[in-house]
């Protein structure tokens, strides 16, 4: 009997992609044994992430790098590293910064939930533009001396001021860049694009398609700013030191993104347009306007990744897309999509689907849609 069985949770078709509520991703057996074999000896763990780091700027073209629990507590460390630089008795006050440069800009479009982290920290964030147009001089009108960073999510809604003349601006200024590219690999290039582009720090998701421990980012970039970073981190006793990462997640994450940085991603996305059209023939009498396989324009990531689209009529359904997706997570089997009901559609994301799952997903998704 498999452990879920034995625990009575259901196991759920992911066609939802690599999601934190879903757990992540799945972590591959050689990972799985090298963070077995961490757990069976202690080590100092300021010599264990002197090791990550060096494997990880190998991998990023960074100085230096830390791994973070999450992208969010990468974020918090970002902010913190530049409130406090290493100003230790800074690092104390946290997140007091009353009559600090405390302040973060970020374009309106680029604005999610998760950039509380900034204010975790204690920064206070700055939000410039409108929903429809952000402008370089949006931003430059609003730099003054409390000014310290500036936080660029990597979307796409247009038009926004790309990094490129963030960058060039935030040098103007002495101002520090930091990237939220959570969910922006694959490609493997983009390890080092952002950086490239003369980012400061950048922060990865460990748990999407590296496939390392859920819990587990990539902070990399600026050899001060990291060294900032860590001081405040575990082991240590800062802000950071709830964002405790283990020795096994340590290892785990390393050896997870060496194996991601190998792998053959034409043949990946080979795979997956492969599984959508499979997905897209079984699919063919489903109830919808429309069914095609696309590539996500904006939000969902990674942008590489193909996917299924179909696009529902409510008045043929006679249900929302927010009750589809309620029958298919509880149902037998259990199915995660993504739904955009601004648009009536549903997306199916293959880079998790097994080959013996499509035909169980297809099968419940007409029996909760309908067939034309």
């Amino acid at each position: 009997m498999h452990l879920y069985d034995e625990i009575n949770i259901p196991r759920i078709i992911n066609a939802a992609g690599s999601m934190t509520y879903l757990g992540g991703s799945l972590i591959h057996p050689e990972v799985v044994e090298a963070m077995r074999q961490a757990g069976e000896a202690y080590v100092f763990i300021d010599d264990l992430l002197d090791w990550a780091s060096s494997e990880i700027a190998k991998h990023t073209g960074a100085d230096s790098a830390l791994i973070t629990s999450g992208t969010t507590g990468g974020l918090i460390l970002s902010a913190a590293a530049c409130l406090t630089g290493m100003n230790t008795q800074k690092m104390h006050e946290l997140p007091n910064t009353r009559g600090w440069a405390n302040e973060f800009i970020i374009q309106k479009q680029h604005r999610i939930s998760f950039d509380r982290a900034i204010r975790t920290a204690g920064g206070r964030i700055v939000e410039v533009g409108q929903l429809n147009c952000t402008k370089i001089s949006d931003i430059r009108s609003v730099i003054g001396e409390k000014t310290i960073g500036i936080l660029h999510t990597v979307l796409d809604p247009q038009p926004t001021v790309p990094l490129k003349n963030i960058v060039e601006l935030a040098k103007e200024h002495n101002i520090t860049v930091i990237v939220d590219a959570a969910a922006e690999l694959p490609p493997v290039c983009n390890l080092r694009s952002f950086i490239s582009e003369g980012a400061d720090l950048v922060i990865f998701s460990g748990g999407k398609a590296i496939c390392g421990p859920n819990d587990t980012g990539i902070l990399c970039g600026n050899a001060d700013l990291i060294k900032a970073a860590r001081a405040q981190a575990f082991p240590n006793a800062g802000i950071g030191r709830a964002l405790k990462v283990s020795k096994e997640q340590i290892i785990g994450l390393v050896y997870a993104l060496n194996r991601f940085v190998k792998t053959d991603w034409v043949a990946e996305q080979l795979r997956w347009k492969q599984l959508c059209e499979a997905i897209l023939s079984q699919l063919k009498n489903i109830n919808c306007k429309n069914i095609s396989v696309a590539y996500a324009t904006s939000g969902a990531r990674p942008l590489i990744v193909p996917r299924v689209k179909i696009t529902t009529e409510s008045k043929v359904l006679n249900k929302s897309l927010s009750q589809i997706d309620y029958e298919l997570e509880r149902g037998k089997p259990a199915i995660a999509v993504i739904i955009d009901e601004n648009k009536n559609e549903i997306w199916l994301n293959p880079q998790h689907l097994r080959n013996n799952e499509i035909d169980i997903m297809c099968s419940r998704l007409i029996k909760v849609i309908g067939a034309r």
